[in-house]
């Protein structure tokens, strides 16, 4: 972690000479400039703000959603620097495939912070519009130092992460999720990643995608995510041109539209034929009982006299004929009252009082009716207030972390250290469909 009083300034002096370097122009003695504020959603090794010890971290512009990368060393700043502004240039295929899946890139800035001037890579949130931001760091790569290395540094980054890496060929830096049942905030920093074994991996996994024995993964988030993590594959099985050392893919979700999702897909599976099944078992009973009705009818009808039943058939012929008279009348007045209904367009002919007496029991818990309630009305706001593009970019994947990116010095061959550790990824991801 590096510090403002660390930082000679003629370290940054060839970053003024940049070209798209843009100035901000807010005077502040102490803290952050108005407007920017530490970014909430950082994950993995990135320092935090710290006024006392003048600490810098990853900040953001609420107004317009840009993060800013703070240059702590100049010598990866300035190459990861050179890797977007060439990004931005190039013509060549390769270059501009790569150019979708990593952050949009606005220059640099220059903040003034703690009474010094410092640079900052200015990005695009991945996050920016999600009201729920789920977010994890992985680093991609068994090998994770670049060729300039020195013995030390080598030994230093063998170390760490070993077990994830030695076996899946990536590993997971630190994430953080909202919980969908409960909506807290969980946040895990590199020490827990550091303790990850490849048990412990697949576990971190399934927190972050919010799966648990009693919720079942979300096909949908797991779907959008292989989507995005295929075409990175793709991508890497035809570029030639570099080797990513020690780069990282940012993969975020918004877990509100998780949670609308997994309550959409539970009330699906809910709906099941219950209903047809129990009209057809009371039609079966109906006709059992009727038949038992019948046979007895049958077995005393033989033992009546003669003029008893002459006198009860007239009886019951009476019966039915005051009976009919009162269905019919129901019926007219049922009739009018549909349509009396129907004009005022305020109740549908299916309409029933009993449907109003209910009373609290197991079957009719007002509480839960309530609760059940407002999520739809939670719902149902959010999707009237959600753009398309919102519903439909609720889960993002970006490569970022371009410091240790190298020209290939064999032009002919893969990156293999990077398929090793996507092609791990996929499969780990694709258990979960």
């Amino acid at each position: 972690m590096t510090t403002l009083d660390s930082q000679a300034d003629k370290t940054l002096c060839h970053l003024d000479k940049l070209s798209s370097t843009e100035l901000a122009e807010i005077p502040s003695d102490h803290g952050l400039p108005v407007g920017i504020s530490p970014l909430e959603s950082r994950v993995a090794g990135h320092p935090s703000l710290d006024i006392e010890r003048q600490t810098i971290g990853m900040l953001r512009r609420m107004s317009d959603g840009r993060v800013f990368k703070p240059v702590v060393k100049p010598l990866l700043g300035k190459r990861e620097i050179s890797f977007y502004e060439n990004l931005q240039t190039s013509q060549d295929p390769v270059m501009l495939q790569l150019k979708n899946y990593v952050p949009r890139y606005y220059g640099t800035t220059e903040l003034k912070i703690f009474g010094r001037r410092v640079t900052f890579l200015t990005l695009k949130d991945i996050t920016d519009g999600m009201a729920e931001p789920c977010v994890m760091d992985i680093k991609i790569g068994r090998r994770t130092w670049d060729p300039l290395a020195t013995p030390e540094k080598k030994a230093t980054e063998e170390l760490k992460y070993a077990e994830s890496k030695r076996t899946y060929g990536f590993c997971i830096t630190g994430f953080q999720v909202y919980c969908v049942s409960s909506g807290k905030l969980k946040q895990f920093g590199k020490h827990y990643g550091k303790t990850l074994d490849a048990k412990g991996v697949v576990e971190a996994l399934k927190i972050f995608l919010n799966i648990s024995p009693e919720r079942p993964p979300c096909r949908q988030l797991i779907v959008m995510l292989l989507s995005f993590l295929w075409k990175i594959l793709l991508f890497f099985r035809i570029q030639r041109l570099f080797r990513f050392y020690s780069s990282s893919l940012l993969v975020a979700y918004d877990a509100k539209r998780l949670r609308h999702y997994l309550r959409l897909n539970n009330t699906n599976v809910n709906k099941s034929p219950s209903h047809v099944s129990t009209s057809f078992s009371s039609t079966n009973n109906h006709a059992t009982t009727s038949n038992v009705f019948k046979n007895m009818k049958d077995a005393t009808s033989n033992s009546i006299p003669n003029d008893v039943k002459t006198n009860r058939n007239r009886t019951t012929k009476r019966v039915h004929f005051i009976k009919r008279s009162i269905s019919l009348s129901g019926e007219c007045e049922s009739s009018a009252k549909e349509k009396t209904l129907n004009r005022s367009g305020s109740c549908s002919p299916d309409f029933r009082v009993d449907r109003l007496c209910r009373t609290h029991s197991y079957v009719n818990n007002f509480d839960d009716d309530i609760i059940r309630m407002k999520e739809d009305y939670d719902d149902l706001l959010n999707e009237l207030t959600s753009s398309t593009e919102e519903k439909q970019n609720w889960v993002r994947i970006n490569m970022i972390d371009f410091t240790h990116v190298f020209p290939a010095e064999d032009q002919n061959a893969l990156d293999l250290n990077y398929l090793e550790g996507i092609e791990n990824l996929i499969k780990l991801v694709e258990m979960f469909l």
